[in-house]
């Protein structure tokens, strides 16, 4: 639902095959299966300075993305010599829809202190399509918070932060379920101190906690016949900490630390039966059995400034370990062994040159390693992703295993134009995916069967980006983007499921009155 919020999808990698965090740290989990609330609908986007996407498996400090991170960074702390105030306030409306959105800032500058306050608040009905079908799509949400910089010496620096996000009623018209209520909380806390003289540069920690609390029910879908009423409450946490440090050295720069990041799951599901032989009659369905991960660990990245070539070489050492502490006798029947610890190593290199002031190429190399996320080890027959099957996890999924190449090439013709393109493949074993299994039974008398989530021995992707800039006359610039994947699936010989065709996009947009005004046509 693009009115609450947006889930990625990259490459044809999605969910947990990408790695979402705010600086480098914190995220957040889902508690509908379905994604209605994606990791990036969390994030409050009016407190951001700039949502950084770091293609494939490299970027290794933040986090196992098998396909790419994105990371939200937000606006730096900024102290002044003397006391001031800042703030502003924004609105929009979409006449389709009547949405209404709003957002501002109010803070307090000075020298040893930056406290603000934030918030936004967004609303919106039903839609008209193309076809001038009215379309489910109500919603309301809100987000609200704060942060406090605090410098507490010349060298160092604490920045605590908390976000409270609230949605009510909002509709999913492509899911079985729409959101009645969810209420989320967000803290962060993050201490920074630079060193001089020496090679260590600075030492950052941070610590953070997410707290998802979440109700969606089909009371109000228009279901004809109505044959049952259902509703599931789940609440999801995430939390844990960083740390990191950053040397400095003759030709080279590294950094390197430590995190741990814990994250779990609970809800039950409640059936009750309108019509035919079940008729009223109530069932509880245990979805997430209080499923929990933890994730410990190690990484390093290393910049090494040559003559002719830069390098950039990255490792992570990761621990997973996985459990049920509320299995149900169905899940257990099929799956009997519900614990695992696996270890999961990562490494990518990076090669780039420059050729003059115009052109610079990059190679990058990546073994890339993930374990299989809470929906995949732990769901409990219940419908997740683009069809109506019900999904049952499997807690002795193998961790899926990337080898991909990236080939950049970046072109600067002109101080008025730049190309940039990146060609990859990607050799992809243990695949996790989902097969039908029809000795399975669902629990819904509306879903045609159960998929188990398997692994697939092997599968291969590769495509390409193109992205084009061009500054043209009277302030005007027009930008130029391409991009296709390609994905198969070896075992069975056929395509790999959700790959987006070919995506075409051009822009052309100006900037007046010193960046005032901006006016954009996509």
């Amino acid at each position: 639902g693009g009115n609450y919020g947006f889930d990625p999808v990259f490459r044809g990698f999605k969910y947990d095959q990408l790695n979402v965090v705010m600086n480098g740290a914190q995220s957040a989990t889902a508690a509908c299966p379905n994604r209605m609330d994606p990791p990036t609908s969390q994030m409050a986007p009016n407190m951001m300075d700039r949502i950084e996407i770091l293609k494939g498996p490299h970027a290794l400090r933040y986090g196992t993305g098998l396909g790419a991170t994105i990371n939200f960074i937000p606006s730096k702390l900024r102290f002044s010599s003397t006391p001031e105030t800042i703030g502003r306030v924004s609105t929009g409306y979409e006449s389709n829809g009547n949405i209404f959105r709003a957002e501002g800032q109010i803070g307090f500058t000075g020298e040893k202190y930056d406290v603000s306050i934030f918030s936004s608040w967004s609303q919106g009905d039903d839609y008209k399509a193309g076809n001038g079908e009215t379309v489910q799509a109500d919603f309301s949400r809100g987000s609200f918070g704060t942060n406090v910089g605090v410098k507490l010496n010349a060298n160092q620096q604490l920045r605590l932060s908390a976000t409270y996000n609230r949605a009510r009623d909002a509709d999913f018209p492509a899911l079985p379920m729409d959101l009645r209520e969810d209420d989320t909380w967000l803290f962060n806390a993050r201490h920074d101190i630079q060193f001089r003289g020496r090679a260590l540069q600075s030492w950052n920690t941070t610590i953070f906690g997410s707290f998802v609390n979440h109700l969606m029910d089909n009371l109000l879908k228009p279901l004809d016949p109505r044959m049952l009423n259902a509703e599931t409450l789940a609440t999801t946490y995430n939390y844990g900490g960083r740390t990191e440090g950053d040397w400095n050295f003759a030709q080279g720069k590294l950094y390197a630390g430590a995190d741990i990041r814990i994250e779990g799951a609970e809800g039950t599901r409640v059936r009750e039966f309108l019509m035919g032989p079940m008729a009223g009659k109530i069932f509880e369905d245990n979805a997430w059995q209080d499923g929990r991960i933890s994730k410990t660990g190690l990484f390093s990245e290393y910049h090494i400034n040559g003559n002719s070539f830069d390098y950039i070489m990255s490792g992570r050492l990761e621990f997973n370990t996985a459990n049920l502490n509320d299995p149900s006798q169905e899940f257990v029947q099929v799956n009997p062994d519900t614990q695992i610890t696996q270890v999961n190593p990562n490494l990518s290199l990076g090669i780039l040159k420059e050729f003059g002031n115009k052109i610079q190429t990059g190679l990058w190399l990546a073994r890339a390693q993930r374990s299989g996320s809470l929906t995949e080890r732990f769901i409990n027959y219940f419908p997740v992703g683009q069809d109506p099957f019900e999904m049952l996890g499997n807690p002795q999924l193998s961790p899926e295993v990337n080898y991909q190449g990236d080939l950049t090439f970046k072109l600067r013709s002109s101080e008025n134009s730049s190309l940039t393109l990146d060609i990859y493949a990607a050799y992809l074993q243990d695949y996790i995916s989902s097969v039908i299994d029809p000795e399975l039974d669902p629990r819904l008398p509306m879903s045609p069967g159960v998929r188990r989530y398997v692994n697939i021995d092997e599968a291969f992707k590769t495509g390409f980006e193109i992205s084009w800039t061009q500054k043209l006359f009277a302030g005007l610039q027009q930008n130029l983007g391409i991009a296709y994947t390609y994905g198969q699936d070896l075992e069975r010989d056929e395509p790999l499921p959700e790959i987006a065709p070919l995506d075409f996009r051009y822009a052309l947009s100006g900037s007046y009155l010193n960046n005032k005004l901006k006016p954009e046509l996509v």
